[in-house]
């Protein structure tokens, strides 16, 4: 009886250019994947309708809200929520300007520091639309406000916005 031992075959080594065509077959679908979503638009958010978050503000009848319309191009409402008397809308505009308009029937001195933060300063007044605004600053790193402060309403738009943007969607406020 001989004894036969078998030898184990060689395996080839694996190139370069094995593993760089095998990546390139597997990042072209998804290039052309990414590339047609973006052709069929898909690549902005859609808006948020705010119809239901203004009827509960309006059936609770703490305070008239003001809403945001004629809304410029690339300005989008991107949420809606009304929780414990205080209105929140999140608002991007282009150039990074994320805003939100806050609502409220709580006076300005309980608001101010939830909203803006605890120590905000004060940048003095400023007029938007007719009506006197507050400009604060510091009060979250880079965020700046502009508040607005009624008998039984305080209105607060707050964000990483230009001051302009802020003052810009101020004036779109409608009741």
């Amino acid at each position: 009886m001989a004894s036969t031992t078998e030898q184990p075959r060689a395996t080839k080594a694996r190139r370069p250019r094995d593993m760089a065509l095998s990546m390139l077959v597997l990042i072209v679908p998804v290039f052309l994947i990414v590339a047609f979503y973006r052709y069929l638009g898909h690549e902005t958010p859609p808006a948020v309708d705010t119809t239901e978050v203004y009827g509960s503000v309006q059936r609770a009848g703490k305070f008239q809200a003001l809403k945001p319309e004629q809304l410029p191009d690339g300005w989008r409402i991107a949420s809606a929520t009304f929780t414990g008397g205080v209105l929140r809308v999140g608002i991007t505009a282009p150039d990074n300007g994320a805003m939100q308009l806050v609502e409220s029937a709580d006076p300005a001195s309980v608001l101010v520091p939830a909203v803006v933060g605890p120590n905000p300063h004060d940048d003095g007044e400023t007029s938007i639309a007719g009506l006197q605004w507050h400009r604060l600053s510091q009060g979250r790193p880079g965020e700046r406000a502009i508040v607005q402060s009624t008998a039984n309403r305080t209105v607060i738009i707050v964000g990483q916005a230009k001051e302009s943007q802020l003052a810009d969607l101020a004036t779109r406020l409608r009741a």
